[in-house]
C-alpha cells in the first residue's frame, strides 16, 4: 500500500509535463499541486540519469515545500514526541523526508524506464475548499489504467498551503507511515525509527545533542537509592560539539537510559571518551577498590523487571586491557576492561566492540534480541579520590571490525 501511494506520487511527478509551468500562483490549492510537480520534472530532465544526486536533492526539496512534514511527524509518532527533545523531533522529520525521497527516487528510476508515452496524464478535477483546509481530487489517466488521488491541504493564516495527505483508492499516505512507525515503536525507541526511516547503518543511541549545556542529558534517570546525592554530570559544548562531562568527587551515580534496539541487526557498539583522572589504586576485582574512571554499560535485559544483566566496559587503573571479570552478588555487571592507566590521559578515545559476542563469552549462551538500555558511571567512592572523565556518540552500528573486548577472564571476590 506505501508503495502504491508513493507510486502514485512519482507517477505524478513523471507527468508533469503536461501541467502548468512553474512559478505558478500557489494560493490556489491546484496550483501547489501542480507547481511542485512541474518543479521536479524540470529536475529530472535535466538531470537523469545523469546527476541522480543533484535530482535526489530536487525531490527532497520539493517534498519539504509541499508537505506539511513538521504536521505529520507528532501525528505518527502519538505519545513518543512528547518524550523527545527537540533535536531528535527534528532528527525525526529529516528521516520521514529522507524516506519519501527514497521511495520517490525508486519510482522515478522504474518509470524512466519506460518510453514517455506510457506514463499517464495527470487531470486536475474538483477542488473543495473550506475556510482554512481545502482538498483536490486528480486522476492519473495511463493508456490501460487510471488512479484517482486526492490531495488534503492546509491553508495557514500567513498565506502558505502545506499537503497534510495524500489518499489513493480510499487508503491515506499518513496511516501507512503511522502503521509502519508504530510497528518499529512496538518494540523499539524512536532513535531505532529513526535509523530504519534512513536506512542508516547505524543508531545513534546518545550523542548529547538534545541536551542544554550545564544540565543532566535529558532522558536519563539513576537509581532512587542517589536521588539525594549530587549528580557529578553535565552537558559542557566544545567547538561545536556538545558531550557529557563527569567529575566524580566520591559520589558514585550511574546514569542510565532506556534505549532499544535489534542487537542481531545491530550486534556492535562503539563509543568515545576522553579521561582526565583515574582513581587512584583503582581496582574492579574487589569492592573496596572497585572504582572506574569511566564506563559504558550495555543492559540486556532486567530479571523479573529489577535485576539487570549488564557489561561494563570501562577504563581501569590497574588492570590490563582485555581482562573481563565479575565480582559475586545479585545484580553484578560483567567487567570488561578497555583502557588502562594514565598513558592516554586527555585524549579523546574511541572503541568498538561486538556487543552481541561479549553477552557470550561473559554471561553465556545467547543474548536477548532487544537490549533495554545504556548506562554511564565515572565514580571513585571506594578509593576516596577523584574520576574526571568526557563521554560522547555512543552508537550501534550494523558492521565492524572488532571482537568482545574479552579475551583474560580474571577471578574477582
Amino acid at each position: 500500500m506505501l508503495v502504491s501511494l508513493l507510486n502514485s506520487l512519482a507517477l505524478a511527478v513523471l507527468a508533469a509535463s503536461q501541467l502548468a509551468a512553474a512559478g505558478a500562483d500557489e494560493k490556489a490549492p491546484e496550483q501547489l499541486v501542480r507547481s511542485g510537480y512541474q518543479r521536479i520534472l524540470t529536475a529530472y530532465e535535466q538531470n537523469w540519469p545523469q546527476n541522480p544526486e543533484a535530482l535526489q536533492a530536487e525531490v527532497r526539496e520539493t517534498l519539504r515545500h509541499l508537505l506539511d512534514l513538521e504536521r505529520l511527524a507528532p501525528q505518527l509518532l502519538h505519545k513518543h514526541w512528547q518524550k523527545m527533545t527537540p533535536y531528535d523531533r527534528q532528527r525525526f522529520v529529516e528521516a520521514l523526508t529522507n524516506s519519501l525521497t527514497r521511495k520517490v527516487m525508486d519510482e522515478i528510476a522504474a518509470y524512466s524506464q519506460q518510453s514517455r508515452e506510457t506514463v499517464p496524464e495527470l487531470r486536475i478535477g474538483k477542488v473543495e475548499r473550506r475556510r482554512n483546509a481545502s482538498s483536490v481530487k486528480a486522476v492519473l489517466q495511463g493508456p490501460k489504467s487510471e488512479k484517482r488521488l486526492t490531495f488534503s491541504i492546509l491553508h495557514y493564516a500567513d498565506g502558505r498551503l502545506k499537503i497534510t495527505d495524500i489518499e489513493v483508492g480510499g487508503k491515506k499516505l499518513r496511516s501507512e507511515y503511522y502503521r509502519l512507525c508504530n510497528k518499529i515503536l512496538d518494540d523499539y525507541s524512536p532513535t531505532y525509527l529513526i535509523a530504519e526511516l534512513n536506512e542508516d547503518d547505524y543508531v545513534i543511541l546518545e550523542n548529547f545533542e538534545g541536551g542544554a549545556v550545564g544540565q543532566l542529558p535529558p532522558g536519563w534517570t539513576w537509581k532512587k537509592s542517589d536521588n539525594d546525592k549530587n549528580k557529578p554530570y553535565k552537558i559542557v559544548a566544545e567547538n561545536g560539539n556538545k558531550y557529557l562531562q563527569a567529575r566524580d568527587n566520591g559520589e558514585s551515580v550511574i546514569l542510565g537510559k532506556e534505549v532499544k534496539w535489534n542487537l542481531k541487526k545491530y550486534p556492535y557498539i562503539s563509543f568515545r571518551w576522553r579521561v582526565h583522572k583515574i582513581p587512584a589504586g583503582g581496582d574492579e576485582r574487589y569492592g573496596k577498590t572497585n572504582d572506574s574512571a569511566a564506563a559504558v554499560y550495555i543492559i540486556y535485559k532486567k530479571k523479573f523487571g529489577l535485576i539487570p544483566e549488564s557489561v561494563k566496559f570501562l577504563w581501569s587503573t590497574t588492570l590490563p586491557v582485555g581482562a573481563y571479570t565479575r565480582r559475586s552478588g545479585t545484580g553484578r555487571p560483567w567487567n570488561i576492561v578497555v583502557e588502562s592507566g594514565e598513558k592516554h590521559l586527555g585524549e579523546w578515545r574511541t572503541y568498538t566492540f561486538n556487543a552481541y559476542e561479549a553477552y557470550k563469552k561473559t554471561f553465556g549462551g545467547k543474548p536477548p534480541d532487544r537490549p533495554v538500555g545504556i548506562a554511564i558511571l565515572s565514580d571513585a567512592n571506594s578509593t576516596h579520590s577523584q574520576a574526571y572523565a568526557d563521554y560522547d556518540d555512543i552508537i550501534v552500528l550494523k558492521k565492524a571490525n572488532a571482537d568482545s573486548g574479552a579475551r583474560k577472564h580474571l577471578q574477582a571476590e
